[in-house]
Formats: structure tokens, C-alpha cells, sequence
């Protein structure tokens, strides 16, 4: 099979234009100022779940331990929220368990 050289559209501008302007990207002031952590400070990591998402904003974004830590986090707060959900119905229901079998002896 015979490869053609790449060629440009036909309504293409040839060689592309530059945009004018500079390049957006996150800088600060001062050269070895940190940049700001992630997370808002409006509702605070709270619980098992802030301390593990505490711990993996002290690794930088490239390792994938902070990542790892993150999705942590994520499932302990997505089970802290049905367990949050089901304890209504779970602690009556054992209570009620425990009272049925102090009843048989």
C-alpha cells in the first residue's frame, strides 16, 4: 500500500496563523509561591474521609498515590453515606433482635 505525505484541507489557511496574545496558564507572582490546594474551604474535609483526602493533598498531582488516596476517600464517603442512611432502620431492627431473644430463654 502506497503512503501519500500528509496535505493540508483544501480551505485551510497554509501555514497556520499564530493567535495573537499570550498563552493562559496558572502563574503566580512569585516564582516559589505554592499553588493553592484543590479542595474549597467553604465545607471542610470532615471525618475518615477528610483525613484521607488530607493525607493525599501532601503528594504532588503526578504521584499515583494521591489519586489512589483520593478514590479512598471518595468509597469511605460513599459508605459513610448508606451506612448514615440505613442506621435509622438497622439500630430498631437490632434492637428488636435482642429483645426477641431475651424473651425466649
Amino acid at each position: 500500500m502506497m503512503r501519500k505525505d500528509p496535505q493540508p484541507l483544501p480551505n485551510t489557511r497554509f501555514p497556520p496563523e499564530r493567535q495573537p496574545g499570550e498563552p493562559s496558564s496558572p502563574k503566580h507572582g512569585r516564582p516559589n509561591k505554592p499553588m493553592p490546594p484543590v479542595f474549597g474551604t467553604a465545607i471542610p474535609p470532615r471525618g475518615l474521609s477528610g483525613a484521607i483526602r488530607k493525607l493525599a493533598y501532601r503528594y504532588p498531582d503526578h504521584y499515583p498515590r494521591h489519586w489512589l488516596l483520593m478514590m479512598l476517600g471518595d468509597r469511605v464517603d460513599s459508605w459513610g453515606t448508606r451506612v448514615r442512611r440505613l442506621l435509622p432502620v438497622a439500630v430498631p431492627l437490632a434492637v428488636l433482635g435482642f429483645l426477641g431473644s431475651l424473651v425466649r430463654r
